[in-house]
């Protein structure tokens, strides 16, 4: 089974050649070009730290010992004794040189090289799913990340707003910034869009909280079962009649489950994931999605969920048995709810064409105006699977965030996602490894939403397999 949603690309693609320039700057916390003729024994995301003598790169023991030298990728002389040792933590990607013995599936490292991934510059496009805070700052929700505009903010308002109290959930903002000790990601630069100019002045939603929710920098509150929708007027709507036993999306059918009990808890989990801003959007809105919700019998496809232009979210049923909680469903709903969301940029670049062209030096290349350009211009097929992995990595921090402010709690997706992974689950569930979906995940989540130190080093892990201890 592949271990990625299909994300309907030849839908949407054809207008995304626009969103290559807002993801390229982001592309900076890619992997650098190896600089050593060997190539390393293991690399990718640290899914455990287990002091004193080691971490795991997804699901394999890398064992340091006191010569095991530490830097940054593309250092020209790591250091045994350097900073960098003390600082390895979950979520890191790095690049293991050493040897590796596979009976005992273990690498030994002689060198360990760490990618910084928040000390450079970020930028992209993203709508605000959430306005945290007005005063003394305005802090927002977007792009999965959070965001905060300070004083020395370079701002560019819409013309119907006269200040960044106008600013609203369901506005675009293309931001750049760098990732402040606090998980808040602090702008240098943002530009706000709407999605419509038509209307004379947008209806605001209510009034946001005077200052940051503490999950910004915390733990969210963990929920075993789902929450009720954000806000309380919005009741669960009833599942939408389906003509027939089938859903038809382009040529593919999938089979509705006849599970009543299955369609209400996917329904509610769906729904109370669906963005505030969304529900409160006038049916006549283009930006309006009609999310509908269901679960599928998928014994003739292999996806995860599968989503169109029209909202349907689809997750099948033999995937949602082997999850443990409502938390790890929400991932899924979240995922394919990110994707839709995510496939509304082509008409907010199109909608705001001009404006964005003015700020394409925030992006810092220029814009490309049709995907059919891309590989002449931008050097073919390399730099598209960089832009189709910032556009993953986009969906999945927004997924997070979808899950935090719904009241889910964000870690139990990286094992949902390892439950997901095989085509098959073995006996013994531990020794599943962590996508790489996972990975990135955890690197979000030990920066923005850090769990509470634990009081011994191995004492907190993930909910399958073994322990992991976290440093704080």
């Amino acid at each position: 089974m592949p271990q990625v949603i299909r994300a309907r690309w030849q839908r949407a693609f054809a207008c995304q050649g626009l969103l290559l320039a807002l993801a390229v700057t982001s592309l900076a916390c890619l992997p650098s070009a190896m600089l050593h003729a060997q190539s390393p024994a293991a690399r990718g995301y640290i899914t455990a730290v287990r002091p004193p003598d080691g971490f795991d790169v997804n699901g394999e023991h890398v064992v340091t010992t006191a010569d095991t030298r530490f830097g940054p990728i593309g250092a020209k002389n790591p250091a045994s004794n350097g900073p960098m040792r003390d600082a390895v933590q979950i979520g890191d990607w790095v690049e293991v040189f050493g040897e590796r013995d596979r009976k005992a599936k273990t690498v030994s490292a002689k060198t360990v090289l760490i990618r910084d991934d928040w000390d450079s510059k970020l930028s992209g496009l993203g709508v605000i799913d959430q306005v945290i805070a007005t005063a003394p700052e305005l802090v927002l929700a977007a792009d999965g990340y959070r965001i905060r505009v300070t004083p020395a903010t370079e701002v560019k308002l819409p013309r119907n707003a006269k200040s960044a109290a106008d600013v609203r959930a369901g506005l675009w903002v293309l931001y750049e910034g760098k990732m402040g000790p606090d998980g808040l990601l602090v702008a240098s630069k943002a530009r706000f869009v709407s999605t419509d100019h038509t209307r004379a002045k947008a209806e605001k939603t209510p009034t946001a909280p005077a200052a940051p929710q503490p999950l910004a920098n915390g733990s969210p509150a963990a929920k075993g079962n789902a929450p009720p929708p954000q806000d309380a007027s919005e009741e669960t709507p009833a599942p939408r009649e389906v003509t027939g036993p089938e859903i038809q999306i382009d040529n593919d059918a999938y089979h509705v489950s006849k599970n009543l009990a299955l369609q209400d808890r996917v329904l509610r989990i769906g729904w109370s994931l669906i963005p505030a801003y969304q529900k409160h959007l006038p049916a006549d809105d283009p930006a309006k999605i009609q999310f509908l919700f269901y679960a599928v019998d998928d014994s003739a496809h292999e996806e995860h969920t599968s989503s169109d232009a029209e909202g349907y979210i689809l997750v099948p049923a033999q995937m949602v048995a082997r999850f443990e909680n409502d938390d790890q469903l929400a991932a899924l709903l979240a995922d394919g709810i990110a994707l839709r969301l995510q496939q509304q940029a082509p008409m907010v670049i199109q909608l705001n064409r001009t404006t964005l062209a003015e700020a394409a030096g925030l992006a810092a290349v220029s814009f490309i105006p049709y995907a059919g350009h891309i590989a002449e211009s931008v050097g073919g097929q390399v730099m598209m699977k960089k832009y189709e992995r910032a556009m993953n990595e986009q969906r999945w921090r927004v997924a997070l965030e979808l899950m935090v402010e719904a009241g889910y709690d964000p870690w139990q997706s990286p094992e949902a996602w390892r439950l997901a992974a095989p085509g098959k689950l073995p006996a013994d569930i531990g020794t599943l490894k962590y996508p790489d979906r996972s990975g990135y995940q955890l690197s979000i989540l030990n920066r923005m939403y850090k769990k509470p130190a634990p009081t011994q080093a191995t004492e907190s892990g993930p909910t399958t397999g073994g322990s992991v201890s976290e440093k704080p």
